[in-house]
C-alpha cells in the first residue's frame, strides 16, 4: 500500500504500527501473533497490545484453534461502519459542543495598543466596527488634543466618517479644541457637551462603538484597551446616556 493511503488511515485515528498490523491481517488473512508481528515488522509483545486496541476498534478479531491464538482482520469495510457509527456519536454530542463554544464566544474580547500607531489603530477600528448611520459615543477629557495626535490625520478621519453618515455625541472637557469642535459640529455631525475642567478630570477618551469600548490613555504613551462585549458596550451606553441627560437639564 502507497503511503499516502497508509496516511489516511492514520488520519481515521490509527496509529502506524495499527496500520502495518492491520495490513498485514488483511494480506494473510487469520494467522498467529508471531506471523503477523514479523508482517508487519512489529516486536510481538507489542503487537499483541496492538491487536488487543484493534479488537477494541472493531477492525480485528481473534479465534482460537485448538489452544492457540489466531487474529484476523475485519472486512475493511468494517473501517466505514465505524467512521459512521463516530460521527452518530460526534452528532448527539454537538449541541453540547456548540453550547460550550457559544459560552466562549459570549466571553468579552480584550485588545491592548500602544503608540500612536496603536491609538491610530483604535480610531479606524471605530469606521470598520459601526454600520453605516450609528452613533459613536466619547468622553474626552484632553485639552490639548493635537498636542498628542497629529491633526492632519484627525481631519481626515472626521471626513470619512461624515462620509459613513456616522454621528458623535461628545463630552469633552473646556478647551480651545473642544470650542472648535463645538464649531464644527453641524459640519462633523458632532453633538457636543462641554463641561468645566473640575468637573472632569482625565486624561484620555472613551469611545463607545458598535459592540466595543475603547479606554484610550494620553498619559501611558497612547494605551489603548479595547473590549468587545455587546453587554458591557450596552452599559457603557446606558451610563453615557444618563450623564448626557443630566449634563442636559
Amino acid at each position: 500500500m502507497n503511503k499516502s493511503s497508509k496516511q489516511i488511515l492514520e488520519n481515521l485515528g490509527m496509529t502506524k504500527d495499527e496500520v502495518n498490523l492491520y495490513l498485514a491481517g488483511l494480506e494473510l488473512g487469520e494467522d498467529s501473533v508471531q506471523n503477523l508481528a514479523k508482517k508487519a515488522d512489529i516486536k510481538r509483545p507489542t503487537a499483541y497490545k496492538i491487536l488487543d486496541d484493534l479488537i477494541d476498534k472493531g477492525v480485528f478479531y481473534q479465534t482460537l484453534k485448538g489452544k492457540k491464538r489466531f487474529f484476523g482482520a475485519e472486512n475493511p469495510e468494517k473501517l466505514q461502519t465505524a467512521l459512521k457509527q463516530k460521527e452518530i456519536e460526534l452528532v448527539k454530542i454537538m449541541p453540547e459542543l456548540k453550547s460550550i463554544y457559544n459560552l466562549l464566544e459570549a466571553k468579552p474580547k480584550i485588545k491592548f495598543y500602544e503608540g500612536l500607531n496603536g491609538a491610530i489603530t483604535v480610531y479606524e477600528d471605530t469606521l470598520a466596527s459601526t454600520r453605516r448611520d450609528d452613533v459613536i459615543l466619547t468622553y474626552t477629557g484632553i485639552k490639548k488634543f493635537f498636542d498628542f495626535f497629529p491633526r492632519e490625520y484627525a481631519q481626515e478621519y472626521f471626513k470619512r466618517r461624515v462620509a459613513k453618515n456616522l454621528k458623535v455625541k461628545m463630552i469633552a472637557i473646556d478647551s480651545e479644541v473642544s470650542r472648535e469642535w463645538e464649531r464644527n459640529a453641524i459640519r462633523d455631525l458632532r453633538e457636543i457637551i462641554i463641561i468645566e475642567e473640575n468637573k472632569f478630570n482625565f486624561f484620555g477618551d472613551t469611545e463607545i462603538y458598535g459592540n466595543k469600548v475603547a479606554l484610550i490613555s494620553y498619559k501611558e504613551n497612547f494605551m489603548a484597551v479595547v473590549i468587545e462585549s455587546e453587554e458591557i458596550a450596552n452599559m457603557q451606553r446606558f451610563i453615557f446616556n444618563l450623564a448626557w441627560d443630566k449634563l442636559q437639564k
